[in-house]
């Protein structure tokens, strides 16, 4: 009991940065591990204690979208993007849930936008290219798949997540038709 009570009051002690920090690391342990709605609230918590911090609203609006909550996650990674909009992960990451929820011309933006601040990023070139793929944009497809194995990119993972890309493409055209 006497320990329980000495950590109560050493947490009541920290200074707002320590407490933000223990409540953001404490977030990522917890998204890590996959228990996305409890990381939710970590990095609630921490955001009310530092609403101008832009890394807070990026990972919070990730776990968002690991549970589905796409326009949850959105917004928050549109207020990280206002927070810190030189910060490259924030544009891939906004990218990868607008190409979730089918917002291809977003995605690009975004994907294209996460390029310019990091032009060696292999990860964007593929996602980018992915885009491409199903925007029936063939050169574009071409010139990122070609950057992106230039940079280190799975072959074979590339070629599965354009197959896949072609595919839905071909699919959405039948359905038109």
């Amino acid at each position: 009991m006497w320990n329980a009570i000495k950590k109560f009051l050493s947490r009541n002690q920290e200074s707002t940065p320590e407490k933000v920090l223990a409540l953001y690391e404490s977030a990522v342990e917890l998204a890590e591990s996959g228990q996305h709605k409890s990381a939710i609230e970590k990095f609630s918590e921490a955001i009310r204690l530092a609403p101008d911090t832009g890394k807070l609203f990026h990972h919070r609006g990730s776990s968002f979208a690991e549970i589905g909550s796409f326009d949850a996650a959105v917004f928050d990674l549109d207020t990280a993007v206002r927070l810190q909009p030189s910060y490259p992960d924030t544009y891939l990451d906004r990218g990868n849930v607008r190409h979730a929820m089918g917002e291809l011309d977003r995605a690009l933006k975004d994907y294209s936008e996460a390029i310019r601040l990091r032009p060696d990023w292999a990860e964007a070139h593929a996602n980018r290219a992915v885009v491409h793929a199903e925007m029936g944009n063939a050169e574009e497809e071409a010139s990122d798949r070609q950057r992106a194995l230039e940079l280190g990119v799975d072959p074979l993972a590339l070629e599965e997540m354009l197959e896949a890309a072609r595919d839905n493409a071909a699919g959405e055209l039948a359905d038109r038709s």
